[in-house]
């Protein structure tokens, strides 16, 4: 199974299917109208899709992926699950809402950040962080600043956007909390039943938004085809992979080493990949900030400490 795999090659392996749910969602982005319809559209089809992935590869007795099967199953656990479902919700929700009133390039950088709160929040899990990991983050900051597109359009920043943004990257910064906290939990073995009880309650939730949007815009201008509906299944059942791999390694590996490096790293490569695959020209501060990238992932991996020392 996925989780039995070393924890350097699940890493690896959840970088490449995060940065294939991204290509799949801006396939999609590509032919989907703007607009919050489509978006709650989209993530009700991303849910169906995860919640297919994990049943079929779940419903296993006898494995013995410490993930446990979808029969080993507590209310402790859904609730859990069901609370990770409302923090994403809220971030996909107020990023969403940030991104239509404020520019797009601070939104990203300032909801980018929340990789910070994650990974200093090991502090509370006993984990220890030297000189070297904070001076990596400091860099990895200058990267996701640098890495941004700062083509802002007509919006300008507002005290309204600004503290929507600010939320949506608190939320952003206690999903990967929450990863850590089940993992470190009597129920960690029960992850299986804490995600598919997360991407039901999103899914549910998405599939009221959307008809509600729908709804309220009287004549839909939103009737989604064949090809936008399978890049959007397309993007779920890669999302599946990362979000079970993520929440595996959020236990296993210190919160200072493996929550920005999956963030760095996920950046740089959705740049890369946008240069290979739909021609996207980078800039020269785009291109350092992949350089620094590089960069900050050795110092916060412990690479330097361990030269040094």
């Amino acid at each position: 199974m996925l989780l039995l795999i070393p924890i350097g090659i699940l890493l690896v392996v959840s970088l490449i299917f995060n940065v294939a749910t991204g290509v799949a969602q801006k396939l999609y982005n590509k032919t989907a109208p703007a607009g919050r319809e489509s978006n709650w559209f989209y993530n009700t089809c991303m849910g169906v899709a995860c919640l297919v992935f994990l049943l079929i590869f779940s419903i296993d007795p006898t494995a013995s992926d410490p993930f446990g099967s979808i029969t080993d199953f507590s209310f402790a656990s859904a609730g859990l699950g069901i609370l990770f479902g409302i923090l994403v919700l809220a971030q996909s929700y107020t990023f969403m809402w940030a991104l239509e009133i404020g520019p797009f390039s601070y939104t990203t950088v300032i909801v980018s950040l929340a990789t910070l709160i994650a990974a200093v929040s090991g502090l509370f899990f006993g984990e220890s962080i030297d000189l070297f990991q904070y001076f990596g983050m400091g860099v990895m900051v200058l990267c996701i600043v640098f890495s941004t597109d700062k083509n802002n359009g007509s919006r300008k920043s507002s005290l309204k956007w600004l503290v929507i943004a600010l939320v949506s990257c608190l939320t952003n910064g206690f999903v990967g909390i929450m990863q850590k906290i089940h993992q470190n939990t009597e129920y960690k073995a029960q992850s299986t039943a804490f995600l598919v009880s997360a991407f039901a309650f999103m899914t549910v939730v998405s599939a009221l938004l959307w008809l509600y949007e729908r709804k309220k815009s009287g004549e839909s201008k939103f009737n989604p085809n064949a090809k936008q509906i399978a890049f959007a299944l397309l993007s779920g059942a890669t999302f599946a992979v990362p979000h079970t791999a993520n929440l595996y390694l959020a236990g296993a590996m210190p919160s200072a080493v493996f929550f920005p490096i999956i963030n760095t790293g996920g950046l740089i490569l959705t740049l890369l990949a946008a240069t290979l695959l739909f021609k996207e020209k980078l800039t020269r501060l785009q291109w350092m900030g992949i350089v620094l990238g590089l960069i900050s992932s050795l110092f916060v991996s412990g690479t330097v400490t361990a030269w040094i020392g």
